[in-house]
């Protein structure tokens, strides 16, 4: 009998050698083929003015979601789809077109698709069902070509100016609005790139979408919690440059500069009160479906 029980020990160990070998290739492959990719998701991630400072915490959080389905995926019977290899060829060709072409966020995206693929292929339908959030959710730390961020951008800082300079006009400062230019009494203020709220409308939405994944409610009292994100952060950043208004006016234009503490806390303030907001709504519409 104990000879039969490691006999089968042995056997059920071999069994395991190709998926560990499968899962050792597909760890080089993934950092050889992406390796460039990183590199520029770094430099989007590093830069001074950048949308995506965050996007270092998404695969931790991925693989924080993950790791709470541990017990499912655990029990989870292993099995392989062989679409999974079409997934993955279709992912590493548009990652070469990208490489080609020099369209970095095309290989971000190939990237994603290259994981579910492997992800098919390695562990089956139902293992990747049970992680299709958490793959899903690397989307947040692919960044989107600036030129599409900006033809959000620019109406995001229009809205959130106009905020602004009512709360400085029903405050009773005086004002000269030039565009984005603000002449107040002590001070000339230019509400700049920096201002237009698009850093925390995507760290807001990233954040939303996952607080959404755990909510028991409806749909549409879910659809209503993500549309309410752009609206709040237009509406903070409206409050923000308010702030700075009224400092530059009491202190001068260089107290409230972008090289300012005050113009990099007042931005950290503003998502410290945009996650206090969204918990807020959250409490308000979520319910368990069964009441």
């Amino acid at each position: 009998m104990l000879n039969l029980f490691k006999q089968r020990s042995l056997t059920s160990s071999q069994r395991r050698y190709p998926q560990i070998l499968l899962w050792a290739l597909f760890v080089v492959v993934s950092i050889a083929c992406f390796y460039t990719t990183f590199q520029w998701l770094d430099y989007k991630y590093s830069m001074a003015e950048t949308y995506y400072s965050h996007g270092y915490l998404i695969p931790f959080v991925s693989a924080y979601l993950m790791y709470l389905k541990k017990d499912d995926l655990v029990s989870a019977q292993l099995g392989s789809n062989l679409w999974g290899l079409a997934v993955i060829v279709f992912s590493l060709m548009l990652h070469v077109f990208s490489v080609v072409s020099s369209i970095n966020f095309i290989s971000a995206f190939a990237m994603i698709f290259f994981l579910t693929g492997c992800s098919l292929f390695l562990l089956g339908n139902h293992l990747t069902k049970l992680i299709a959030f958490p793959l899903a959710y690397l989307v947040f730390l692919c960044p989107i070509p600036d030129s599409a961020i900006n033809y959000i951008a620019l109406p995001s800082k229009v809205m959130a100016t106009k905020i602004a300079l009512q709360i400085v006009d029903a405050i009773g400062i005086p004002f000269i609005q030039e565009g984005f230019r603000v002449h107040l009494v002590n001070s000339t203020y230019i509400v700049g790139t920096p201002c237009n709220g698009m850093r925390s409308l995507i760290a807001f939405l990233a954040l939303g979408v996952l607080i959404v994944h755990f909510m028991s409610t409806s749909v549409w009292k879910k659809a209503v919690f993500l549309v309410a994100i752009p609206p709040l952060a237009v509406v903070l950043n409206g409050v923000r440059i308010a702030i700075l208004l009224l400092v530059a006016n009491k202190f001068g234009q260089e107290a409230a500069s972008p090289e300012s503490y005050l113009h990099d806390g007042s931005g950290l303030l503003v998502f410290v009160v945009g996650m206090i907001g969204m918990m807020i709504i959250y409490g308000l519409i979520n319910e368990k479906k069964n009441n």
